[in-house]
């Protein structure tokens, strides 16, 4: 077989077994002993195993130790499965919060009664603004006045605010 008769994934190579033999070159066996090497990755696989096996000895040993250590249940918990009494903590903010925004918008934009008996009922919103611009706001007759100290221009009577009472005046 010659070099042009290989192809170009043919591994051989080119030199016979002869010339490629050098009596001069050769590994050291006294450099290494494989009998010791494995004797050592054995007693080091023992060795991780016995661990593992006093390691899992301790936990149980430390795990029966917090249980019997620990504090006595008390006779107002409750057993496990069952919530406890309302009012519970909020587990979903964000369905609450859109249940919540629809009752108010269906409030705002629906009737039904406030007070059913003192005849006081509750409209759309766009609704009662377009009454409003229609038949205005109610206020106080010009001689319904009683009380004099009534309405937005009387003066405030109690506390003031540097801590000082302020009297109130006589009735005239």
């Amino acid at each position: 077989m010659t070099a042009t008769d290989r192809g170009p994934n043919d591994n051989r190579h080119h030199y016979s077994d002869a010339e490629m033999h050098n009596p001069d070159v050769a590994h050291e066996e006294a450099d290494i002993n494989i009998r010791t090497v494995l004797m050592f990755a054995g007693g080091l696989a023992a060795i991780l195993v016995i661990s593992a096996l006093l390691m899992g000895l301790l936990f149980r040993v430390f795990s029966g130790q917090a249980a019997a250590n620990d504090p006595q249940v008390s006779p107002l918990a409750r057993p496990g499965g069952q919530s406890p009494p309302a009012p519970n903590l909020l587990t979903n903010e964000p369905a609450e919060l859109g249940k919540f925004q629809a009752e108010e918008a269906g409030k705002l934009q629906g009737y039904g009664w406030v007070d059913q008996q003192g005849g006081v009922a509750r409209l759309p919103i766009e609704e009662a603004k377009k009454l409003i611009v229609q038949r205005g706001l109610p206020v106080r007759a010009a001689g319904a006045v009683g009380d004099p100290r009534t309405g937005t221009y009387a003066p405030a009577y109690g506390e003031a605010s540097g801590g000082r009472t302020i009297g109130v005046p006589p009735q005239k």
